[in-house]
């Protein structure tokens, strides 16, 4: 299979992190190829997130919420009364949550969504329990070695490189002596691979969170708890409200079953 281009803009044999602390600033894209549905699993989807790493912070998103955001953004500053987000040019994610680490107090901040409304919740950051093994090969020119670790009700395996001494990886992963550059839970339900790597100017892409939204304060586990509550009561809940789509029983129930197929989050618990 045909190598992906990696994107290198510094020398690797000069380049040292101590801890978190990273002078400058790096983008990093990841490619997740994931089963959303624990029913079917060879029904596989793809989709791409950045990781910028800063000096004691980084920040983890999808590519499509991004560029979402950014669209979202510059409708509000042309704003007419009336703001479309059924235009076709809106890209689609299935991760809304944005993931900002914050090492100077050792908290994570998760942003995401449900419905129209923004919910915010924190966690300590915790260190995770890594068991490095000696197996060695080669992915995208790259010399990695695997460690294992468990996270989320699942066994993962990663596959990190010391040619880039960040202790950084997609999503909440970190703390090996390398950046990650594949890692996958041992059923490969989801399986992140790097798929570029370079510098960027500046941290102004991992700005903290937008003050002017008022989020809902949760927990992680009350937010969870609304999110499935929410996809399986949705057109009740409409109801309810009073709230008609006009759509067909039968289109009712196609939507309600894409919403039920999203039964796999990466964090099982």
């Amino acid at each position: 299979m045909k190598k992906l281009i990696i994107l290198l803009v510094l020398s690797f044999a000069n380049f040292q992190a101590e801890g978190q602390n990273v002078k400058n600033t790096y983008e990093v894209i990841y490619r997740l190829e994931h089963s959303s549905d624990s029913t079917n699993i060879k029904d596989k989807s793809v989709e791409d997130f950045h990781l910028f790493i800063g000096d004691n912070k980084s920040k983890f998103i999808s590519k499509n919420q991004r560029i979402r955001d950014s669209i979202v953004t510059k409708m509000e500053e042309n704003f007419n009364g009336s703001i479309n987000f059924a235009n076709k040019n809106m890209p689609k994610t299935k991760f809304n949550e944005i993931i900002f680490k914050d090492y100077k107090n050792n908290k994570l901040k998760i942003v995401d969504r449900i419905g129209s409304d923004e919910f915010l919740y924190s966690e300590v950051i915790q260190p995770y329990t890594w068991e490095i093994k000696q197996d060695k090969k080669v992915i995208n020119d790259f010399k990695v070695q695997k460690a294992v670790t468990k996270f989320g009700g699942r066994e993962f395996i990663a596959w990190f490189t010391e040619e880039i001494a960040i202790p950084q990886g997609p999503y909440k992963f970190e703390g090996l002596p390398g950046l990650i550059v594949q890692i996958s839970d041992t059923e490969n339900h989801y399986n992140y691979q790097l798929i570029s790597f370079k510098e960027v100017n500046g941290d102004k892409q991992i700005e903290d969170l937008d003050i002017n939204i008022n989020y809902i304060k949760t927990s992680k586990q009350e937010f969870y708890k609304a999110k499935r509550d929410y996809y399986a009561n949705y057109f009740v809940r409409l109801n309810e409200k009073g709230i008609s789509l006009g759509l067909s029983p039968q289109k009712k129930r196609k939507i309600q079953e894409k919403f039920d197929n999203r039964n796999n989050p990466i964090e099982l618990e």
